[in-house]
């Protein structure tokens, strides 16, 4: 068994269960967050593994306990912890000869690996790249992105954004155009409304009340376009009154624009066409499942199998109330994609988040 050293008071057995806030961390001890107390009931069935007395995650010779609350055992293999103290920003177990302490710094929630402050990470800064040794351990290292930190699918590990400028073929920037405010009314993973999660985690929504011009976030082919419907309404009844327009990038991901006003398609604008970055392309509406004025934004892989420009080259040919998701909707084979905003780059950093945007460049 690995050694530790005591860092918190030991409760007396005389004292009893009823005395545990003498096992909180005295005020000022750098080593250890904030954390509360748990009550006796809540120590449950947990056991201490460990031979030797110390402060013990869950996660650390104990069994049937808590990850995220730190232990006092008493030592001796297959005792009761004498008390236990819940840490809000995670357990760092520590290395043997050293006691284990609730984080006050940021704590890895993946295995080992890079992660973004905001992709499996616990009280980190969104723009940071951390270097992670596994579940429940702090960063071994850091890094501060300029240009951001790209959250990458599952499987490859996060990076430094690698753009060095406004104006890159392969960056994103924010789909309006410049001198136009904008807040974020609905963020990325949002658990607000039920719709920006799952395979459409990775998308967001932007308004200020008006029909502002809505302006490619990056250049690309458009493959899909309607804009004929005027309707809509604050009910998934309403969905297929959308309008929408949807961008290929050429490298596998295509952007969404959608609830776009009637007729609204810039006339240099058509479906099997060219656009540039920061093109005009329609107006902001409230088409569709939308209860006020906004554009909803997206970036999915492609489908590669389904039909383009259904809807004619100017997006009129189809019904009002139809529009074919199967061919560009996010799903399990085409979910959503993080992507970094060239002025937003904690964009992908999802936190139910209502602010106020940066000035776009676009």
């Amino acid at each position: 068994m690995k050694k530790k050293l005591g860092s918190m008071l030991v409760v007396s057995a005389t004292l009893g269960l009823a005395a545990l806030a003498a096992g909180c961390a005295p005020e000022g001890d750098p080593t250890v967050g904030d954390e509360s107390t748990v009550a006796p009931a809540a120590l449950g069935a947990a056991v201490c593994l460990a031979s030797q007395s110390g402060a013990y995650c869950g996660n650390d010779e104990m069994s049937n306990a808590s990850a995220a609350t730190l232990y006092q055992c008493p030592g001796g293999a297959n005792k009761a912890p004498i008390s236990g103290n819940v840490c809000p920003n995670g357990c760092i177990v520590a290395p043997p000869g050293s006691p284990d302490a609730c984080a006050s710094g940021p704590v890895c929630l993946g295995g080992a690996g890079a992660y973004c402050g905001g992709d499996e990470m616990k009280n980190a800064d969104p723009a940071k790249l951390y270097q992670c040794p596994g579940v429940g351990l702090a960063p071994t290292s850091s890094t501060a992105c300029a240009n951001g930190c790209v959250i990458a699918p599952p499987g490859t590990p996060d990076s430094c954004q690698t753009v060095t400028g406004v104006g890159s073929p392969s960056s994103y920037r924010l789909p309006w155009s410049p001198g136009i405010n904008m807040s974020l009314a609905q963020d990325c993973n949002d658990s607000c409304c039920n719709d920006h999660v799952g395979y459409s985690k990775y998308a967001w929504d932007f308004s200020n009340y008006t029909n502002f011009d809505i302006r490619a976030a990056r250049a690309g082919t458009v493959t899909h376009v309607k804009i004929d419907s005027n309707s809509g309404c604050a009910s998934s009844s309403c969905a297929g009154d959308a309008n929408y327009i949807v961008i290929d990038h050429g490298d596998g991901t295509e952007s969404l624009y959608l609830h776009l006003k009637q007729y609204s398609l810039d006339p240099a604008v058509t479906c099997g066409a060219h656009v540039d970055q920061g093109q005009r392309l329609a107006s902001a509406g409230t088409t569709g499942w939308s209860s006020g004025t906004h554009l909803h934004f997206q970036v999915n892989s492609v489908n590669a199998t389904a039909p383009q420009c259904e809807c004619g080259s100017t997006g009129l040919t189809c019904s009002s109330t139809y529009v074919p998701w199967q061919d560009f909707w996010s799903v399990s084979t085409h979910p959503t994609v993080p992507v970094t905003f060239d002025e937003w780059p904690a964009s992908s950093a999802c936190a139910n988040r209502r602010i106020e945007l940066p000035p776009s460049q676009n």
